[in-house]
């Protein structure tokens, strides 16, 4: 994954943290959606051996909620058509309300749980 200059890693242990972040929320879709053999888009359940062509959403936006931005539950894999076509219905809604994301997906479990116990946040 290249980063380009001006992103919004200030330090390289920003960007370490983030990459770090991003390949435990891979690892735990593979665990618990792919049977340890694929990634699993959670919306359209396209399967894929590489992480090339899928994304790690955040459930709880980046910016709007810095102390839940490396935790390993607050992420997703998303292909890039269903991230892409999230963003595009939400536009800046997404930002703000986490459940829109469930109502994109039409209810998952284990995003359910963890919006629910991250309420009193």
């Amino acid at each position: 994954m290249k980063f380009k200059k001006g992103n919004r890693w200030r330090t390289s242990k920003g960007q370490i943290r983030y990459k770090t972040w991003r390949k435990n929320v891979f690892e735990l879709n593979k665990r618990k959606v792919g049977l340890s053999k694929y990634y699993v888009c959670i919306k359209c359940n396209k399967k894929r051996k590489t992480t090339r062509v899928l994304h790690a959403h955040h459930i709880y936006s980046w910016n709007k909620f810095p102390k839940l931005r490396y935790e390993r539950g607050n992420g997703v894999v998303m292909c890039i058509k269903c991230h892409n076509g999230f963003h595009r219905k939400y536009k800046f809604d997404a930002l703000n309300e986490p459940n829109l994301l469930l109502e994109y997906i039409k209810d998952n479990k284990q995003i359910k749980e963890y919006i629910y116990s991250q309420k009193n946040f």
